[in-house]
C-alpha cells in the first residue's frame, strides 16, 4: 500500500503512513458501525424478519421489612433509648481473655515426657 502523500510504501491494512503520519481513508460501500437497530426496518415482514423472542421478566426484588419502632411496654412511648452492652459482661471479657490466653500457653508449654512404645521407658 503506497501513501498518496509521500509515497513511501506500507503494510496492507495500515491506518497511518509509517513516515509522514498521513491518514489512509478507507472508502467503503455500506458503512459498519456495529449498530443494531431494535426495531425492525420497515418492509422487514416480507423479507422473512424473526420479532425476538419475548423472555420472562425478572421477579420483583424481596421487599425488606420495615423494624417498628421501640415501643415502651408500660406507657407505649415511641420514645426509648436502645438497650446496650452490660457493664458486667464487658468487664468478664476484659479480665477473662488475658487469663484464658495465659492458661492457653501455660498448656502448650507444659508437655508430657517422651514414652518408647517398645519398652515404655520414659525420657525427656
Amino acid at each position: 500500500m503506497q501513501c498518496p502523500h509521500c509515497g513511501a510504501e506500507n503494510r496492507e491494512g495500515s491506518n497511518f503512513c509509517r513516515y509522514c503520519s498521513a491518514p489512509f481513508t478507507v472508502e467503503s460501500s455500506q458503512p459498519n458501525s456495529g449498530y443494531i437497530p431494535t426495531v425492525p426496518p420497515p418492509g422487514a415482514a416480507e423479507q422473512g424478519y424473526r420479532a425476538p423472542v419475548e423472555y420472562q421478566t425478572p421477579p420483583p426484588p424481596p421487599v425488606r421489612s420495615v423494624v417498628p419502632p421501640l415501643v415502651c411496654p408500660r406507657c407505649a412511648a415511641p420514645s426509648v433509648m436502645k438497650g446496650t452492652t452490660p457493664l458486667w459482661a464487658i468487664l468478664v471479657a476484659v479480665i477473662g481473655a488475658p487469663f484464658t490466653c495465659f492458661l492457653s500457653l501455660f498448656f502448650l508449654l507444659i508437655r508430657d515426657a517422651n514414652r518408647c512404645l517398645n519398652c515404655g521407658l520414659l525420657y525427656k
